[in-house]
């Protein structure tokens, strides 16, 4: 398709998502499962032509999407809020995705056709919370709850995207030279310098930008906002050639930068609100078109069980292992291990394996569609249902 005919279509697509989420945003639908669906049944339908089959497009737009919306939430992210969590919400965003993964990794390399090597990589795609679609649901159902699990949430799902996406890359790597010896040391250096170079260039570029603001008067309020998403950009070329985690780096940079008092900075926030909305409706878009129905329904059937498995099992036995270490209520406990709302970083991340070429990546794309779905389908109804029964809900 030509390119000025795929912006009409995202375009339309994208009015279409907002007029039908609009008012279904009371019920806690999330945005995700709006756009993507508007993409999916708008897009490459059963008896329509191929509309959009560009993976390597997807990818690109989807990884700098994911970047902004996570920078953006770092924004709005109080360090205040982040240590009354940190220890907890640090466990459950690193062990409990770890957990996560490799149980569900065994699992379905036992009730599917993907290997053990090929489950770990699938249970990598999937283990990580989606934070647009949880901090979606707990605004819009006005949830406040005990023992700030609402935080925790929050805190986890904004940070263990860059442990999913470092063992999802590591587990391709492996896949890609299978009769090479696994050599450990290297993907722990891998790990180390991901998450510190990540890190390290965020708080570097946030005393850059710091420095700026002491020293210069902004005649133009819209000039502050363009000045910080360039700084987001200049952090992400130098992150990418230094090989630094982006998503890490990017949440960090916005946590930092909240933590300044600068010129218009609510116009500020405003704007980046309004740019990862934009952010999140292509991204969610790009990928409902990037499936096909019917693939998705042909894996239907292997599907089921890992998704099972992953919301009752998985995810429960990593949270409660992660806080192993802490003295927390039990309903607590159950409820996070529940909330586990999926969204587009998995189908984002189940992009890689199909980029690489890796064995069986088509099936593990698909799969993970039909888990994020579900999740957007489950989850958001059953919150609020089940902190009521277990009494988390703060009533005052």
């Amino acid at each position: 398709m030509l390119g000025s005919e795929m912006t009409l279509l995202i375009a339309v697509l994208i009015i279409i998502g907002i007029l039908l989420y609009n008012p279904t945003k009371d019920l806690g639908i999330p945005a995700a499962f709006i756009f993507i669906g508007v993409g999916l049944f708008l897009g490459n339908g059963e008896s329509s032509f191929e509309v959009y089959d560009n993976p390597e497009l997807s990818d690109f737009i989807s990884q700098a999407a994911l970047v902004l919306i996570i920078f953006v939430g770092g924004l709005h992210t109080k360090v205040l809020d982040i240590k009354k969590v940190i220890k907890e919400g640090i466990l459950v965003s690193n062990i409990g995705v770890i957990v996560t993964s490799l149980t569900l990794g065994v699992f379905v390399s036992y009730v599917t056709p993907l290997s053990l090597l090929e489950g770990l990589l699938l249970g990598s795609i999937v283990s990580s919370t989606d934070a647009a679609a949880v901090f979606g649901v707990l605004e819009a159902k006005k949830m406040k709850l005990k023992f700030a699990s609402d935080k925790v949430l929050e805190f986890e799902s904004a940070t263990n995207d860059p442990m999913a996406m470092i063992l999802t890359l590591i587990f391709v790597s492996i896949l890609q030279n299978p009769d090479s010896p696994i050599n450990y040391v290297e993907y722990i250096q891998f790990f180390v310098q991901q998450i510190f170079i990540g890190g390290g260039l965020a708080f570097t570029l946030f005393h850059i930008v710091k420095f700026l603001f002491k020293k210069f008067h902004f005649q133009e309020e819209g000039l502050i906002p363009i000045l910080l998403f360039s700084s987001l950009i200049v952090f992400l070329k130098v992150n990418e050639y230094l090989g630094g985690n982006a998503l890490i780096g990017a949440y960090i940079f916005g946590v930092l930068l909240n933590t300044l008092d600068y010129q218009n900075k609510d116009n500020s926030l405003h704007f980046f609100n309004s740019f990862s909305w934009l952010a999140q409706s292509i991204m969610f878009l790009i990928l409902g078109l990037q499936m096909f129905p019917r693939s998705l329904w042909e894996v239907l059937p292997i599907a089921i069980l890992p998704a099972l498995f992953l919301f009752f099992i998985a995810r429960p036995l990593g949270i409660f292992l992660s806080y192993l270490p802490l003295k927390e209520p039990l309903n607590k406990k159950i409820f996070i291990s529940w909330s586990g709302l999926k969204g587009a970083t998995p189908i984002v991340f189940a992009l890689i394996p199909i980029l690489s070429e890796v064995n069986n990546a088509e099936m593990i794309f698909y799969i993970t569609s039909f888990i994020v779905l579900l999740s957007l389908i489950i989850h958001p109804f059953s919150m609020e249902f089940l902190a009521r029964k277990i009494h988390l809900l703060d009533d005052d």
